[in-house]
């Protein structure tokens, strides 16, 4: 049966829409018999400083990104020991929608379960949406997912 799920992929930035689509893919995970693979993107930023020769590119101390990478993998273990599945868990770095796509075709995911902010406007103009350019871009189906308000403060 060629459209079977057998691999779910979650990327997870540890926000409440990311935990929304941990148990959603949890479930499908339960109805399908499928794994699933747990995906932290780290994606450091640069720092910008202006000097006389123009803006400098600074990047964070790498004691800074060992801390980031040490705490993320931390987080990402705590969620998959919680859940009953037998979850994979992987950090990566990296442009987020690259990496996830990469990560996708290295797992061979038949479906990517991530989760959206729900952004509007402006903010989504200026910021973009890792969700919607992974599902422009995912050679598997994407489902997002947003999580109830409350949740999210609203």
């Amino acid at each position: 049966m060629p459209n079977r799920i057998r691999t779910i992929l979650v990327p997870h930035d540890f926000s409440p829409q990311s935990d929304a689509a941990f148990a959603r893919a949890e479930q499908l995970a339960e109805l399908a018999n499928a794994s699933v693979h747990l995906l932290h993107v780290l994606h450091a930023p640069m720092l910008h400083a202006p000097t006389p020769a123009g803006p400098l590119q600074l990047a964070l101390p790498d004691a800074v990104l060992e801390g980031a990478r040490l705490e993320a993998g931390e987080l990402l273990r705590e969620i998959a020991r919680h859940s009953e599945r037998e979850v994979s868990v992987q950090l990566a770095e990296g442009p987020p929608t690259d990496v996830i796509c990469e990560v996708a075709e290295e797992v061979s995911a038949d479906l990517i379960v991530m989760g959206t902010h729900g952004r509007e406007g402006l903010a989504h103009f200026l910021l973009g949406s890792v969700a919607e350019r992974t599902l422009r871009r995912a050679s598997c189906p994407v489902l997002t997912v947003r999580a109830p308000r409350k949740a999210c403060g609203a």
